[in-house]
This record gives structure tokens, sequence and C-alpha cells, in this order.
């Protein structure tokens, strides 16, 4: 990971000051590639070695334990009896897991040593079978500090989380599936059927919630909150943040929709889309807040967009629709849509400003913002007359049902005029072709066409360019309504100050993130990371709590 960015950060100095050795960066430049070279590659899934010294011991010993622990909850003439069998099974069941997942050979080998079998006869999740995974380990395992707090609940078994890497190109994927792995939320139980040798069974709590054991059912154990931190701590998903504001060329082909599981049209999708010098992981500690809850994991669908934000956030908008486009086609062959058209869409900071822009009719008011030439006058070149089209003419996006605003500058930000973002804007390698709704167009004869040749003053079609108030296509927006039917919900910080209208969240000051006939706006103490903010949480949760009783 180290060497692809350094590879990065020599083709980014070699078009700044090409004049310059590929690897002598510019005083410049020192800042943003200290900062890049300070992230962290993908890690390697972690493996278990050596049995903890807790855990060892001979199995039997073990198994013994976990016997008279199963017994002792099927037979407890009392709560207290059946606790205290509880935690002796899993205490058990815990060790006898550390020596099944310790060592060599593969966790089956294992199991047949210590006199146990394995339940493989259903999938783990996603089509997953045992075998099939590339880690598993215990949840105690995982540190959670990077989603916030931990959400576990006390139960019987032992929670475990399992990781499958994504299937290398050619082979069979689920539609939708995140790059990096999947993580699988499974809690592990050793069963102890009549004249049988114990087995071991890996089942998601979520579905599978309680264990008969004997007539009495036990609620499974669960954690909520490690498989989600451990996809994002193994995922190159979020790892290169800074690389997609300075080299979004590098990462346009990852421009796209990911699902947190194999889509459901039984459930609600929840799409989450990030803002600039981010990632889908800048709502880690909103999703971890939300997955706690049973009603949500039940009734919502997490759906995260990703894109280079380095780019113009017209452009990445029109990408935007496109994206929802194909999931909009491709959940309509799946099955009843009355779930998929109940859509909520998250969008934070310039991924409120993409989902604002795609949820609005501009008919030609943002391409006469630009110009006030007819198109068919504007060029000659059919691909750029169809791209001006797509970014500025275009229809909104129509399955959402309800979006929510987290410190959107729906008018830009102010600190986009300041002297160190029009010094950043300068860094900014943008890509010479751009691609949408399946139409490669230049990025220079785009510009040249649109502004008259204006944009190397602007930056207007990098990101932060067009963060500035003074961006056309605000003004051009700010007078169009919203779809027909949308509801909207919007979440501001003013950094405590309590001093709204005239506040700010640091980034972006109230009279720009203010939308009016909203169903609702909340002023949070925050700065403009809102998403994190534990207010925001518990509104979100009510929001969409509300949305899901249909009010």
């Amino acid at each position: 990971m180290a060497f692809r960015k350094i590879r990065y950060l020599a083709e980014w100095s070699r078009a700044r000051y090409p004049s310059r050795a590929p690897m002598k960066f510019s005083r410049l430049a020192a800042i943003p590639a200290l900062v890049i070279l300070c992230q962290c590659g993908t890690p390697s899934a972690p493996e278990c070695h050596v049995v903890p010294r807790a855990s060892r011991g001979e199995p039997s010993i073990f198994i013994e334990q976990a016997r008279q622990g199963w017994r002792g909850m099927a037979v407890a003439g009392s709560a207290e009896e059946r606790e205290r069998a509880r935690l002796s099974y899993n205490d058990a069941v815990g060790k006898l897991f550390d020596q099944l997942h310790c060592g060599g050979g593969t966790i089956q080998e294992q199991a047949v040593k210590m006199g146990t079998t394995i339940d493989e006869s259903h999938t783990l999740g996603a089509g997953i079978r045992l075998q099939d995974l590339d880690a598993i380990m215990p949840s105690s395992r995982v540190s959670t500090k990077n989603v916030g707090e931990r959400h576990t609940e006390d139960g019987m078994g032992v929670p475990v989380v399992g990781w499958k890497k994504t299937a290398e190109e050619g082979k069979p994927r689920w539609e939708f599936e995140p790059p990096t792995g999947v993580p699988l939320n499974l809690t592990a139980v050793l069963r102890f059927p009549n004249n049988q040798a114990p087995q071991w069974s890996f089942r998601y709590p979520g579905k599978a919630k309680t264990e008969p054991v004997g007539s009495h059912p036990m609620k499974l154990a669960a954690d909520w909150s490690a498989p989600s931190a451990f996809y994002w701590h193994m995922t190159d998903l979020d790892d290169l943040d800074l690389e997609k504001v300075f080299l979004p060329s590098r990462f346009s082909e990852e421009t796209a929709l990911y699902l947190s599981s194999p889509y459901d049209p039984k459930r609600i999708p929840l799409v989450m889309v990030h803002g600039l010098n981010s990632s889908p992981g800048a709502f880690k500690r909103l999703y971890n807040e939300l997955n706690r809850e049973p009603w949500f994991r039940e009734n919502y669908q997490v759906w995260f967009f990703s894109y280079p934000t380095g780019n113009n956030w017209t452009y990445n908008a029109a990408k935007f629709r496109f994206a929802m486009k194909l999931a909009d086609k491709y959940a309509r062959k799946q099955g009843p849509v009355d779930r998929w058209e109940k859509m909520v869409v998250i969008g934070h900071s310039m991924g409120g400003v993409i989902t604002q822009a795609s949820l609005k009719k501009p008919g030609d008011r943002i391409y006469n913002a630009f110009q006030k030439r007819p198109l068919d006058q504007l060029t000659t070149n059919e691909k750029t007359r169809e791209a001006v089209k797509a970014l500025t003419m275009y229809e909104p996006v129509q399955t959402p049902d309800r979006a929510i605003f987290m410190a959107a500058p729906h008018r830009g930000s102010p600190m986009a005029d300041r002297f160190f973002s029009n010094w950043m804007v300068k860094l900014i390698r943008l890509p010479k072709t751009l691609t949408v709704d399946l139409v490669d167009f230049t990025l220079n004869d785009f510009a040249s066409v649109m502004t008259k040749g204006e944009t190397s003053s602007k930056g207007w079609f990098t990101s932060i360019g067009s963060l500035s108030p003074s961006y056309p296509p605000y003004k051009a927006l700010d007078g169009v309504p919203f779809r027909s039917g949308l509801k909207i919900n919007s979440v501001i910080g003013d950094r405590g100050k309590g001093d709204t209208p005239n506040s700010s969240d640091g980034i972006v000051p109230y009279w720009s993130s203010h939308l009016d006939k909203v169903e609702s706006e909340l002023i949070v103490p925050s700065g403009h990371s809102v998403q994190n903010c534990p207010e925001a949480g518990v509104e979100v949760k009510r929001i969409l709590k509300k949305h899901l009783e249909g009010r």
C-alpha cells in the first residue's frame, strides 16, 4: 500500500511540476504528501497461531463443562440457576472455540481432533459457508474504537466475526458487493444432541435469535459492533481519502453504490452519501448506533455511495444519479418494490449537495447559469452536448421517499474562497476524460464550452472550487422545488454556541445549511462532523422510526 501511495504522489508531482524529477516533491507538496503517507494500508486478516494461555487444557475437560452447563440450562428450576449454567457453558465454549480456530489446520480438522462435529447444513450469510471463510475470530478480539461504543447482548454462545475476502474478478459476486471483503456476525454454539458427538453451529443472531436447550429456548449472545468495526479495519474503502481529493482520476472506477449485505426486498434502503475528503467510513459511528436497534436491523438495509471527492460535485451528482438508476433497475427485477420505494437518503456535507441536486428537476436553469446560447449552438461535438445535458438538464432520482441532510452546504461554503482553499485547488489533478451515463467526454472541452475558458481562475471543476458560494449552480438550484412528495429533514451543527441563525459548524454557516419547508430541522452542539454527534444519532433514529411507521 505504501508503494501504491508513493506511485500516486509521483504521478501527481509530475502533473503539477513536469520539469522536476518524479520523486522530488516541491515544498508545496510536502504537507499533503506527509499526510497521505501517514495513512495506513489495508491489513491482512489476523491469524491465531497459538492458543491463548487461559484456553489451554484438555478439550475433553472443557467439553464436559459445556455439557453440564447445557444440561443445567435445560433443567434449571430458577432464573438464577439458569444464569449460572449459562455463564459456565459460555466460559467452556469460549475456550473450546479458541482451540478450534487457533493453531494449525482448518477448524473442521480441529473439531474432529477434539471429538466434535460442525453443522454445515446452512450458509452463514451472503451465500458463504464455513469452509469459504478466510478468517474467523472471537468478537472480543476486535477493537471497536473506530466505530464508538461496543453494543452487545448477553445470551448463550460466543459472538464471533467471520471474514470472507471479496471474490476475484471473473468469480461470482453478489450485486453491489463492497470492496475488500464481507464481515459475518455470528454466534458460536456447541450443541449436545442425544447419543451424538457435540456439534458446533454458527448462526446469525439477528435471524436465529434463540437456541433450543431441552424445551427451553435460550437467547443467543450477540455483538452488534464488532463485525462493522472489523470491516472498517480491513477495507481500503476509507483508506485513501486525501488521495481521492488530489488524484480523483485514480479512483473514478470506484464510484459506485455498495450494499452492507446482499439485497433484501423486505427491508427499506438507507443510502448514505459522504462528503469532501471523506468516504463511506464517515458514517461508521452512525451506522454502529443504528445497527444496535432491533427495529433498524429488521427493517432497514444500508447502502453506501463512494466517489473520488476531488471532482466537481455537479459531476459526482450525475454519477450518483446514474448509480441510482442501475440500483433501481436491479431492485425492480428482484420482487416487490414497496419497501424499495420508501428509500431514505442521508447526505453529509458535499454528499448533501449531491443528494439535493439529484432530487430536483432543474430544467435549463443550471445550463443558463453558465451559458446564454442554445445548446445546439454551443458545440458541434455530440458527446459534449450529451454530457452538458446529463450534468445540467437532467431528470431527478425518483426512488427516495425521504432525504436527511447533515451539515450540507446548499449554498456553498465561504471556506472555499479562502487563500488556503484556492491554493489547494491548484494541487488537484482532475481526470482528462470523464464518463457520465456511459458517455465519455473530455473535461477541457466541457469546461471551455460551459465557461468560455474561465475555469482556470475559478477552479469550478474541482470539488473545492465547486463549493464556492459563487459557483453558478447554487443560485440556479436555490429556487427549484424538490421532487413532489419528498420528505425532508435537516441536522445542522452550531459548535455548541447556541447562536443560530448566525451560527456555523466551522465549515458551513447556517444560512447555507438551512432549508425552508422541511419536516424538521435540529441544531446540534457539533462541528461539521455532525454525523458523529450523539444528539444527531438520536434524531436520525427518531426520523427513521417515524418513517418506518409511515408518518
